[in-house]
């Protein structure tokens, strides 16, 4: 992969320009852009959008921690730190939950069946 004389960024062969001085040297661009300045012999480190692609690159490498407070270290020790459960602690609290579920239908099946007694002795009251 050829590296741009000009900016120093590296690029795909079959893009970009290079050119062959007379003097024997290979010179590599990524674009006409960079051509042209580097015609125009301006000094890389001197023009904008070459340093603003580097400043990029930099914070991209550096990762900061962050820092914790001592609060927030206070706040994540006191959370409380359940243990693990087995698998078939798992699954009895499961079938526990089954159980409480069908004994609350079978609640309101009966409360239901009961209004409907109700409502037919009032009807046949009637």
């Amino acid at each position: 992969m050829p590296t741009c004389s000009f900016c120093k960024k590296n690029y795909e062969a079959p893009r970009g320009l290079t050119v062959f001085t007379f003097d024997g040297r290979s010179v590599y661009f990524c674009s006409s852009k960079c051509k042209r300045n580097a015609d125009l012999k301006r000094d890389p480190k001197k023009v904008n959008w070459i340093r603003r692609e580097k400043k990029i690159k930099e914070n991209k490498k550096v990762i900061k921690p962050k820092k914790v407070s001592k609060k927030m270290e206070k706040e994540v020790e006191e959370i409380p730190q359940e243990s693990p459960k087995t698998v078939e602690e798992a699954v009895e609290e499961a079938h526990d939950t089954q159980k409480v579920a069908e004994k609350i239908e079978e609640k309101l099946e009966s409360e239901e069946s009961q209004e409907k007694v109700s409502v037919d002795e009032s009807n046949k009251k009637d």
